[in-house]
Formats: C-alpha cells, structure tokens, sequence
C-alpha cells in the first residue's frame, strides 16, 4: 500500500507515539519494518568478534576497523566501518536469527532520540564490545574492557529506571527474557607472545575463567537471565600465528591455551548454573573452536576454498600485515574462512551462527540457541 506524503509525517508521528508508549511495540520495528524478535533485546559484551563499531568513538591507541572493513555491509547500513570483518559480524548474524536487522547499535553511537528511547524502554538493546579487550583489565590498550562493558550496562539499568519508561517489575521481566551474548578471552592469550611462559598457562588461565565468571555473576545481579558465551577460537590457526610457525602449520601451544580455556570456562559455568544463588539461570557456551576447527579440517563440507590464508592483509599467510586500503584483497571473499590476520569472513561468522542455534553439543552446549531462545524459530527462515 502506498501512504498519500501528506499522511506519511502524521503517520511517523503516530509510530513514535506508540512506541513511546507501549512497552508491546519495538521502535525499532516500527521504523525498520522488522519481524516480531524472539527476544525484547540483545545486549553484546566483548572484543572485536562482536563489536559493532563503539571503537570508532574512543581515541587512539584503541584499534578501528578502517576501510576495507565493511566493505561488503549493505548500503543502508549508515556506518561501512565498526566492524573487524568485511560485512556482518558474529552479533549481527546471531541478532539477525533472533529477529533484528543486525547488532544492537554500539554503545558509544546512541545520540538520537529515538535510539535511546528503545534501550531506556529495554528494548532492542545495546552492544558495548570493543575491539581489542580482554576478560582480565590489562588487556586492551586504550579499550573497554569487560568489566568496563558491564559497568556501562549497570549504569543503563540505572538509567531505564530513572526514566520511569517500564515499570521495575516489567524492566525485570524484559531483561529475563532478553539475550545476553558474550565473546571475550582471546586477546588475553597476547600475553604470551610478550613472553609469558607456557609453564604459567594453567595460572592465567584459572584467573581468566574466576574473573569471567564474576563477571557474569554480575550480569546475573543485573537481571541478565540468557546467557550465549562464545568460546575461544582455536587461536593458534588464525593467519596471524601460522605466519610465525616453521612449516605454517596450526601453533600448539596457542591452540592448547584455548582449549584449556574453554575446557574451564564450561566446568564453571554449570558449577555457577547449578548455584542456588543464581535461580533461573540458562546458558549455551557456543563453540567457536570446534566450529572453525571443523571448517579448516572440512572447508568443502563447509562450502569454503581457503581456510590458511587472510583475505585482505600481507606477508605470509596475509598474516603479517593488518587489512588495509594498501594491501591485497581477495575478490571471493565468500569462499574465504579468514577475513584479516585474526577474524572471520562474514561467509564464515554465518556458517559458524547457523551451527551455535541448530547444531549437536559440538557446536553449542549444554543447549543450543534454538532451544535457549525457542521462539526463534520463526524469525530464522530466511538466515
């Protein structure tokens, strides 16, 4: 149906009204057109697997995702830049199986009105990531780091309740069900490529997973409910590490720190699901290493041609230089597992999403997405 553009602002009008109003309607949806969510909102924390661009608003040191990142985005995706990948990145393609367009906006980006207004009313929802950070605080130069991302999300509870949009009994209800997705850990490993011996590993690790889990302890005291937890990928294939190997191989010891980690986070989060001081809690750790671990061993299974070297960067394995408007860039880009020296394609984020909401207990445990957010399923048919 085509709206008369005299009865178009009225209407607009009417929309914001509404959704001002109603805790039922999304403005969101009301702007976007989107499908029903499966959750009232997603809220992102973590490193640059699932930043949606808030390192664009912090100064240097800090990493930005610079052009040609962003390159394959949609037109109507207002910032090309943001994300560390060539288009949607893992938050973006997990929101998109939920119902949303793509990521909740970064944290740093919410100026407009009507932005706010939908995380003041706990919908849609915020991503706080920032590429680069860590689990533990000395990770991340110039970052926010996970506790940081967490106190900015306690400050915006403390906000929607000063707003009075949503009543504390229903802001509650809408945290509970929404989704709390988390990626962090792999860019603490850095501290072994600055000389932390391998003898110290398990050490470092354990203080990674306690601090970790006091973090979601406090996601839990915040109203955080849903919990999906990226696990670590298997670091020591990225392009990165295979450029300083002998033979170019996989490296060891930076696959053996993931699964260590991974291994720990697991057992610590069903001794804290078991707690019962966290009633209610439910949680799917997604793994990112086996799904990428499948995809080098099997990349025709996974639809892929190259699984060893970047797309877009330089040096062996296009591992040795980051991806910039001066280096090489691939031209298949969907047949690529690796973006630049460290993150995926948006190919490869997909194929990894599309196993964490229906794969086996390889892929995502002790439940998969579908069964933690079951309304999914009829926002995923076109993913």
């Amino acid at each position: 149906m085509t709206v008369p553009t005299a009865a178009a602002p009225a209407l607009l009008l009417a929309a914001i009204v509404l959704c001002s109003s109603s805790a039922l309607v999304s403005c969101d949806e009301l702007r976007h057109g989107v499908r029903r969510a499966a959750v009232p909102a997603m809220y992102v924390f973590g490193d640059s697997l699932v930043d949606a661009g808030n390192n664009d608003f912090l100064p240097p040191p800090a990493p930005r995702a610079l052009p040609p990142n962003g390159v394959d985005l949609p037109r109507w995706v207002l910032r090309r830049t943001g994300r560390f990948t060539n288009g949607f990145n893992l938050a973006d393609i997990i929101a998109q199986h939920l119902g949303f367009e793509f990521s909740p906006p970064a944290y740093l980006s919410l100026t407009t009105p009507l932005s706010s207004l939908d995380l003041l009313r706990g919908r849609v929802g915020a991503n706080y990531a920032s590429g680069g950070s860590g689990i533990l605080d000395i990770t991340g130069n110039g970052t926010i780091t996970l506790r940081e991302q967490v106190q900015l999300f306690a400050e915006t509870k403390a906000r929607m309740i000063r707003a009075g949009l949503v009543g504390r009994e229903s802001l509650d209800d809408l945290l509970a069900q929404s989704l709390f997705v988390v990626s962090a850990g792999g860019n603490d490993f850095d501290a072994f490529d600055y000389g932390l011996p391998m003898s110290e590993a398990p050490a470092f690790i354990a203080a990674m997973v306690d601090t970790y889990i006091n973090h979601i302890n406090e996601l839990y005291r915040l109203g955080a409910r849903k919990l999906a937890l990226l696990d670590i990928l298997p670091v020591g294939c990225i392009p990165s590490q295979r450029a300083i190997t002998t033979n170019g191989g996989c490296d060891a010891d930076g696959n053996a720190l993931s699964r260590a980690f991974n291994a720990l986070l697991r057992t610590e989060m069903a001794r804290a699901a078991a707690a019962a001081s966290m009633p209610g809690l439910e949680y799917s750790v997604a793994s990112l290493y086996n799904v990428l671990s499948d995809m080098i061993a099997n990349p025709a299974l996974a639809g892929l041609r190259e699984v060893e070297v970047a797309c877009c960067g330089g040096g062996k394995f296009n591992g040795e230089v980051g991806c910039t408007v001066a280096t090489s860039l691939c031209a298949d880009r969907d047949e690529f597992l690796f973006w630049d020296f460290v993150h995926g394609t948006q190919a490869a984020y997909r194929r990894a999403v599309h196993a964490f909401f229906y794969g086996t207990a390889r892929d995502a445990e002790p439940v998969n997405l579908a069964q933690l957010v079951p309304a999914v399923a009829a926002n995923s048919s076109s993913i």
